[in-house]
């Protein structure tokens, strides 16, 4: 199905995906496929334990993961609260992360373990056209791969990754492929970066860094973390560093979250080889904890999330100059 078969047509391929493929598509909590979601404002100035924050073809997106919602912001002026935002959805259970690959939106549902994909329509409204239920346990991450056009989804509790393809020229995503890192089973593990031919996943319940490879999933390496981070969220490579978040240390004192960087993956396994940035990038002196670094279009988006203040979670919005040092860009509400 093309663009231009409009709002009529996304709807009855919508209700194609649930009359015929039973069992794999089906209704969303409260929604179902090809449920319209009206345009509709933010009716507060604050998100609640944000998540992640992107720029996906053009438009702002902030994860609002304890409102249940995702917002967004198409006017290119975010402003200083969350009242200029619209909701695109509000029917998840503390989702954790978006990503596209130029058409659909496919969003992580985490804490009802599936995930979903979405369209625009013209008038502004988001529908949504596909529901994935069971996709492990409590899948927190995704991103979209473009050499592989394929949306990667994360398992956090299981050690699985959920690859889905959409058939071109149509809005329909299937499953094509799960693949399992045996070691992480049972390991809580929040988020993964793909850099180059591997796959960079952030594991607490490992301890550290943990690397496959992006074509056969086997094991590359393994970096351990020191206690003061262990924490990790995620690590992200930046110019000439990795960057590490961490939401606190390993034994949960949120006091110690930070995001540090280094040359290699190997200096996160020693405090002495890692630079503290958390203050660079806006973090923790109001309990603002780091968590997703994610990359859009060459630049880096973060989100802060504000623990002792009422909320007040806040986005940073950088890069890195040739030299190393550290761009603002901009700052989010």
């Amino acid at each position: 199905m093309k663009r231009s078969f409009g709002i009529f047509g996304i709807i009855i391929y919508a209700l194609i995906l649930s009359v015929f493929i039973p069992g794999k598509v089906h209704a969303a909590p409260g929604a179902g496929s090809g449920a319209i979601f009206a345009v509709k404002t933010s009716d507060s100035p604050e998100s609640a334990v944000s998540t992640q924050q992107v720029n996906l073809n053009g438009i702002d997106f902030i994860v609002d993961t304890y409102h249940d919602r995702i917002l967004y912001n198409d006017t290119g002026v975010p402003g200083y609260n969350l009242f200029s935002w619209k909701v695109m959805a509000d029917d998840f259970n503390k989702p954790h992360s978006i990503s596209s690959d130029g058409l659909i939106y496919l969003v992580t549902d985490t804490d009802n373990s599936r995930v979903a994909t979405y369209t625009r329509l013209p008038g502004g409204e988001f529908i949504e056209l596909q529901s994935f239920d069971n996709v492990g346990i409590r899948p927190h991450y995704c991103v979209y791969d473009a050499p592989t056009a394929s949306f990667y989804v994360w398992s956090s509790y299981t050690g699985e990754m959920y690859i889905y393809k959409r058939t071109a020229g149509t809005y329909m995503v299937t499953l094509s492929a799960v693949k399992k890192i045996p070691a992480l089973f049972g390991l809580y593990t929040r988020s993964f970066t793909i850099d180059g031919n591997n796959i960079l996943l952030c594991s607490q319940g490992a301890g550290g860094i943990v690397v496959v490879n992006k074509k056969t999933f086997g094991f590359v390496g393994a970096y351990p973390v020191p206690t003061e981070l262990g924490g990790v969220v995620q690590v992200v490579h930046v110019g000439s560093h990795y960057y590490l978040t961490t939401s606190s240390d390993r034994y949960g004192n949120m006091n110690m979250a930070m995001t540090v960087r280094s040359t290699s993956l190997a200096g996160f396994m020693n405090l002495a080889t890692c630079e503290d940035v958390t203050a660079k990038l806006g973090g923790v002196s109001g309990m603002q904890i780091p968590y997703y670094i994610t990359e859009c279009n060459g630049l880096f988006y973060t989100r802060l999330i504000g623990q002792a203040s009422g909320y007040h979670d806040k986005g940073v919005v950088f890069t890195e100059d040739p030299f190393g040092n550290i761009l603002i860009l901009s700052t989010w509400p």
